[in-house]
């Protein structure tokens, strides 16, 4: 009797051992380490000038979400000529959700802004949505898809445009991304 308890115990442990194992592998990357959103970015968009930094900060304990803040360095606030009135760009906000062993999703959103007669205006909305692939350590792809929008779609004044409309222009935009390493200071 004792043997057939301490047997079914023993499968019982090899079984819950597996169990564990298997489903820390499934949420690992290549190098065994969890895929988690945090750190300091720079993005660059091939073939153009594009390039902006962000800050993904963990907002759960798994690091599975994250706030991310950021901003343009290169670019150009008109959207190449679409906005002229536009003389900049607001730093830009957003969620991010990891959805697999080395991917995620994520929302954006910034604006173009004027000098208008009362002080600043709205002269466009960005919702930028994509997914995010981790190639390599401290190495994204990012397929950006910018919605944009005018500041008329946003009746009800939240910030966002509203349910039921759509962009003016819908645009990918892919980037290769590189989180900032942690260096030496140089020496004087």
């Amino acid at each position: 009797m004792k043997t057939k308890r301490n047997l079914a115990l023993a499968l019982l442990g090899v079984a819950a051992g597996a169990i564990v194992i298997l489903t820390q592998t499934a949420w690992s990357d290549r190098n065994h380490q969890p895929f988690k959103f945090e750190g300091a970015w720079i993005g660059k968009a091939p073939g153009t000038p594009l390039t902006w930094t962000y800050t993904l900060a963990p907002s759960d304990s798994s690091g599975r979400r994250a706030a991310l803040t950021g901003g343009f360095v290169t670019g150009d606030p008109t959207l190449f000529g679409l906005f002229p009135d536009a003389k900049t760009s607001t730093p830009f906000v957003g969620d991010c959700v990891v959805t697999g062993h080395d991917s995620g999703t994520y929302t954006a959103l910034h604006y173009g802004m004027k000098n208008g007669a009362s002080g600043p205006e709205i002269v466009y909305i960005v919702m930028d949505a994509g997914t995010i692939t981790q190639k390599a350590p401290g190495r994204l792809e990012v397929v950006h898809t910018l919605a944009i929008y005018l500041p008329a779609q946003d009746a009800d004044g939240d910030g966002l445009p509203d349910k039921g409309q759509s962009p003016i222009a819908c645009v990918p935009v892919p980037s290769l991304d590189t989180r900032l390493p942690i260096v030496a200071p140089c020496q004087p």
